[in-house]
């Protein structure tokens, strides 16, 4: 998003002579006007200076361009080249002119070193799972050398680009990336190594991404911690919009920025791979009081069916029960499962082989108003033996 604030003040300047007054200090709505002159121009140069050596082969260096479609360059999937006339383009070049005081020399630098950032990349990713910070061991193995620490260093910036690569860079719509650090089980052994590796992450983040992290949001962290970022991470994290978050808080404070359908389980989302549900899959948002009582009913009045649902709760104090309520008053309840609430998610399933209705109750004994996200689908249940046989 473009921000229209300088920090830079307008300079007074005064005429020489002595016999005329000196000018008076503009107003704000023509500093507002000469700050956005600024910015277009800056704007109208940058395309200029790109598009003539992006045609012209020399955005890049000599040895890449019999590789490289020059024309089809891609900064985060979108295409770099002016002349397409695509705003999203123009969305991009606005965060390049940002994180450079709208220097359109020092922009145009950072995109080329970007591209070839990126170019050079490619033959060196490697695919790389990481493991519980817990598993000394993995770590050892992870961080026991430069060359892993490396390998962990594009692992990371592996995954900042799969996570760009989904932004869609249009007018009003997502440019940037909220980034969650779970600091949980980090080994106090390797925070060398991992301050090192952090370090060139950063640095690699405000070179390479500019304006692409909105906030990154640290979570499950011990007190300790705050002692070590202090003297540690606090100077390369400067650029960038710093939260921590205490456990019970966790769920709460990521809804705020995360859609509960992409917020993963762990976190208090309902996001679960392999899951009954999809990201596309929208939840409805209902409001507990404090004090309160409520509830969620699901009618399943045809029988042979199966329910689904995922529930979320925010707090981590809250008490649900689910149980189906059958149609018939002569029929008893059927306890489907209750408990405790702990900032994570609730998934369950129930087959239903009478009229009736779930019902989910959840008690709020906090004073503190929740807030519940839930969802569910009712599909026809398939018999074990009527499944399809494989080898």
């Amino acid at each position: 998003m473009d921000d229209d604030k300088d920090p830079h003040s307008p300079i007074e300047t005064f005429h020489d002579s002595i016999d005329e007054e000196p000018k008076q200090k503009k107003p704000e709505s023509s500093i507002a006007a000469e700050l956005k002159t600024k910015k277009r121009k800056a704007l109208i140069e940058l395309r200029s200076r790109l598009e003539d050596s992006i045609l012209n082969y020399t955005l890049i260096g000599e040895k890449y361009k019999a590789s490289e479609h020059l024309r089809e360059l891609q900064i985060w999937g979108v295409p770099l080249l002016p002349s397409r006339g695509l705003e999203r383009t123009d969305i991009i070049l606005k965060k390049f002119l940002k994180a450079k005081d709208y220097n359109v020399q020092n922009a145009f630098e950072m995109i080329a070193n970007t591209i070839m950032a990126k170019i050079k990349q490619v033959a060196h990713c490697v695919t790389q799972l990481f493991e519980a910070f817990k598993d000394k061991d993995t770590l050892r193995k992870r961080l026991g050398t430069k060359e892993s620490c490396n390998e962990f260093l594009r692992w990371r910036i592996k995954l900042m680009e799969g996570c760009v690569l989904k932004l869609d860079f249009k007018p009003g719509g997502a440019d940037s990336v909220i980034q969650i650090m779970d600091v949980k089980n980090i080994p106090r052994p390797f925070l060398n190594e991992l301050f090192a590796g952090s370090k060139k992450y950063f640095s690699l983040l405000q070179e390479n991404y500019p304006g692409i992290i909105y906030r990154i949001v640290i979570v499950n962290v011990p007190m300790w911690f705050f002692a070590f970022y202090t003297l540690n991470m606090r100077l390369m994290t400067r650029k960038y919009k710093v939260m921590y978050v205490k456990p019970s808080a966790i769920t709460e404070t990521l809804l705020k920025f995360i859609d509960p359908e992409h917020l993963m389980a762990p976190y208090g989302g309902l996001g679960i791979k392999g899951g009954e549900f999809s990201p596309d899959e929208k939840a409805t948002e209902q409001k507990l009081k404090g004090y309160a009582t409520d509830s969620i009913e699901i009618p399943t009045t045809e029988v042979g069916m199966t329910v689904y649902w995922d529930l979320t709760v925010t707090g981590n104090d809250v008490s649900y029960k689910e149980e189906f309520v059958p149609e018939d008053e002569g029929s008893y309840n059927v306890l489907v499962s209750k408990g405790t609430q702990i900032g994570r998610m609730t998934s369950n399933s129930f087959h239903v082989s009478e009229p009736g209705k779930i019902l989910i109750t959840l008690a709020n004994p906090s004073s503190k108003n929740r807030k519940i996200f839930y969802r569910y689908k009712i599909k026809p249940f398939v018999p074990m033996h009527n499944l399809p046989i494989t080898d």
